[in-house]
């Protein structure tokens, strides 16, 4: 089963985004980290199949640390999550590897229906 790393500063909504993939979505494992140094750990231990990032967090940029995660990890799938939802800073993010880009105003379903089709969980 796929596992998945959640990167979010903000505590709340990282625990949210916890208990909707953790309900029988198919998920097997889970991390969480709170800045992109934790991320990095995080990642080179658990080799996650799905990372989801908020794409502003304190101590480096989403897109930044979604390069560094996936050079760390071939073939690990990105979702970048974030407040300020614009086509630009979508664009820009799926140039960059990324495989899909959602405003935290989103349906979590909507996310989690998405990681699930990518990590091929029927």
């Amino acid at each position: 089963m796929p596992t998945v790393l959640i990167v979010e500063d903000d505590i709340v909504f990282r625990k949210q985004l916890l208990e909707v993939f953790d309900h029988g979505n198919g998920f097997d494992a889970f991390a969480e980290a709170g800045n992109g140094v934790e991320a990095l750990d995080k990642t080179k231990c658990l080799s996650p199949n799905l990372a989801i990032l908020d794409l502003s967090l304190p101590d480096v940029g989403g897109i930044q640390l979604a390069q560094e995660l996936m050079e760390i990890t071939p073939g690990l799938r990105v979702f970048m999550l974030t407040a300020d939802y614009s086509m630009k800073t979508e664009k820009n993010a799926l140039s960059c590897g990324i495989t899909a880009v959602f405003s935290k105003l989103d349906d979590l379903a909507t996310v989690v229906a998405n990681a699930r089709a990518v990590c091929g969980i029927e």
